[in-house]
């Protein structure tokens, strides 16, 4: 069979778990890359102007700190400490984690729903967990990396605020709890269908 016969046969259900696992094999290393790179790595702190505290301007900035167009103060940490570097992997690798699962059950969904029918109760009890793992991981990495920002750029930035921001993963939980009920009604259907008939 020729490569285009192959491509050929792939529908769409199948280019999309490609897709996906190319993605969850994508954020897998570079979790582990930022991990293991971490503790020897120097890194740069974006703080938004309005909450670099006393630092209210360019000529109040320490050396090794300046303002870039968009109004960050920018501060490179040249040779971090072991909880500076702790605390920067902290800023991200939640959010990863929270990806990585998402993707993990989207394969498992999809990787169902190419090998057989994808109206089943194993899909909607995927598709419920996904939610809940979108929903409370999501709100999770929000405030752990809200923490660890704000932790580590006390220090570093004299006075930083460091402000809290939700990234909208309740919004994509519930998107995802709203299809698994949509599946798990057109399930009921269909069984009442066959019932029927």
């Amino acid at each position: 069979m020729t490569i285009q016969q192959r491509v050929a046969r792939l529908h769409w259900l199948g280019l999309l778990w490609i897709g996906l696992v190319a993605g969850l094999l994508f954020v897998g290393v570079a979790a582990v890359v930022q991990v293991v790179t971490a503790p020897s790595a120097q890194f740069t702190v974006w703080v938004p102007l309005d909450q670099a505290g006393r630092l209210a301007g360019p000529d109040r900035l320490p050396d090794g700190m300046s303002v870039d167009a968009s109004a960050h103060v920018r501060a490179l940490v040249e040779e971090p400490t072991a909880t500076q570097s702790l605390l920067h992997v902290g800023t991200s690798l939640p959010t990863k984690c929270v990806v990585a699962a998402m993707l993990l059950l989207l394969v498992r969904i999809v990787r169902q729903a190419r090998r057989g029918d994808p109206f089943t109760a194993g899909n909607v009890r995927l598709l419920r967990q996904l939610g809940a793992t979108v929903i409370i991981g999501g709100i999770a990495a929000d405030v752990v990396e809200a923490l660890a920002f704000k932790a580590l750029v006390g220090p570093i930035v004299d006075g930083a605020a460091g402000g809290f921001v939700w990234s909208g993963w309740w919004l994509v939980g519930v998107a995802f709890l709203a299809i698994a009920e949509v599946v798990s009604r057109g399930l009921r259907m269909r069984v009442e269908l066959d019932g029927v008939i």
